[in-house]
């Protein structure tokens, strides 16, 4: 490990040595964000719709920074290609208590890869963003 070697000539030691997996937790977390932030881009501009069936309500055992779980939906749907595909999302108070299991949930899926979808009102703040920004 490079850090190490570097703090121990500056007479750090090792107190400096926990900083490194703090940077890669952090590279990955930023990476992630970016790369579902491009898959929302494409499926707002690319994006089409397909309705799916709400197969599961749960709460997430993730713990946010509120303390509480998220809640998310369950849902699966049949892509362009005819496979079915399940997924899940993380929604708002509002949108847990809008649906059931076994409801019908908008959807938008990409047609060349039907595995990446999510919920049409997401798609649709993703768009709205975008058209702010004039990249949509």
């Amino acid at each position: 490990m490079a850090a190490p070697f570097l703090c121990q000539f500056r007479g750090y030691g090792l107190h400096m040595s926990w900083i490194v997996p703090i940077l890669i937790l952090l590279a990955a977390f930023v990476g992630i964000g970016v790369w579902r932030g491009r898959q929302f881009g494409d499926l707002a501009r690319r994006g089409m719709p397909v309705t799916g069936r709400v197969v599961r309500k749960f709460r997430a055992e993730n713990v946010d920074i509120s303390g509480s779980r998220s809640r998310r939906l369950a849902f699966t749907y049949t892509g362009p290609d005819g496979r079915e595909y399940r997924r899940a999302a993380s929604v708002t108070i509002g949108k847990w208590a809008e649906y059931e299991e076994g409801s019908a949930i908008a959807l938008i899926c990409l047609p060349d890869d039907p595995g990446v979808s999510a919920p049409a009102w997401l798609v649709d703040l993703a768009r709205e963003a975008l058209a702010k920004k004039g990249r949509l």
